[in-house]
């Protein structure tokens, strides 16, 4: 089932609002960290050209030791936006357990009559736990990323025009192809999740009734119903895990291509003196 962009504003803000300074605290972490990954490779491009370039000692030592102040720093702030992020997610996903719970007990009979315990269960608490990263980190994550993808191509820019058009293409490509193999992997996704309920709901409707089930003689008749559905969820479970694998594959793709392409883009240049050694590390490492 897929949901209007609008709903999931609607459900963040509903239960992070409440939650506004902690989130403020997350946010401001997280962007903190971000630009310090900005700031260290700037250091390092400034170290390599200032050791290749005879620079003095002292030079070098003051570059190291902010190098290892800011990589410091960020894992730091790192830390405590985990922290942060945590919280939120437990606060939030606690909230929406108590309104599905409040929601599913003013159902009348005949929605309980075809959703076991069980099911619910699962749906209330297993799905629920996969919105935890959701709530937590997964906006700010994506501004932050689109914050620190417009930061490194200002960056390239302004070291060289052409590295920065060539990335900024890969990136917008980049960006459709991701999207693209996340629509074709949701789907199988969504059945996985739904048969995932249906089993836990026949656990938990079939051992709470584990004596009547043996005094009537029907170990057999749940046996053979626990085996069918775990052959129907075999296929399931396999296509999902492939299709997320395929994401995996995709991402390491796009980023082994992006290597090869600052590598390429780096050397070139490099070689025809338009740019130094540390700028060729600047453009691999963003």
């Amino acid at each position: 089932m897929k949901l209007p962009i609008r709903q999931y504003y609607h459900l963040l803000a509903k239960y992070l609002r409440p939650q506004g300074r902690r989130v403020l605290w997350m946010a401001l972490l997280l962007l903190g960290s971000i630009a310090l990954r900005l700031l260290n490779p700037q250091i390092m491009r400034y170290f390599i050209d200032a050791a290749l370039g005879n620079g003095q000692l002292d030079s070098l030592l003051t570059a190291a030791a902010l190098f290892l102040a800011v990589a410091v720093t960020g894992q730091a702030l790192a830390v405590a936006a985990t922290y942060f992020s945590e919280q939120v997610a437990w606060t939030a996903t606690n909230a929406l357990r108590v309104d599905l719970v409040a929601h599913v007990l003013h159902l009348d009979l005949s929605f309980h009559k075809q959703h076991t315990p069980g099911e619910l269960i699962e749906r209330i608490d297993g799905d629920v736990n996969k919105l935890a990263n959701f709530f937590s980190r997964f906006t700010v994550n994506i501004l932050g990323s689109l914050l620190m993808m417009i930061g490194v191509l200002v960056l390239l820019y302004r070291e060289d025009w052409r590295v920065g058009l060539v990335l900024t293409i890969f990136a917008l490509v980049g960006v459709v192809v991701l999207v693209r193999i996340r629509a074709f992997a949701t789907p199988f996704w969504e059945k996985e999740r739904q048969i995932n309920a249906e089993f836990y709901g026949f656990l938990g409707e079939h051992l709470g009734a584990t004596e009547d089930l043996r005094a009537n003689g029907a170990t057999g008749y749940v046996l053979r119903r626990f085996h069918a559905l775990l052959r129907r969820w075999l296929p399931i479970r396999l296509k999902a895990n492939l299709a997320g694998y395929s994401m995996w594959m995709t991402n390491v793709g796009v980023f082994a291509i992006g290597t090869m392409t600052a590598f390429g883009m780096g050397a070139s240049l490099w070689q025809r003196g338009v740019i130094t050694l540390g700028t060729v590390y600047l453009i691999y490492h963003y």
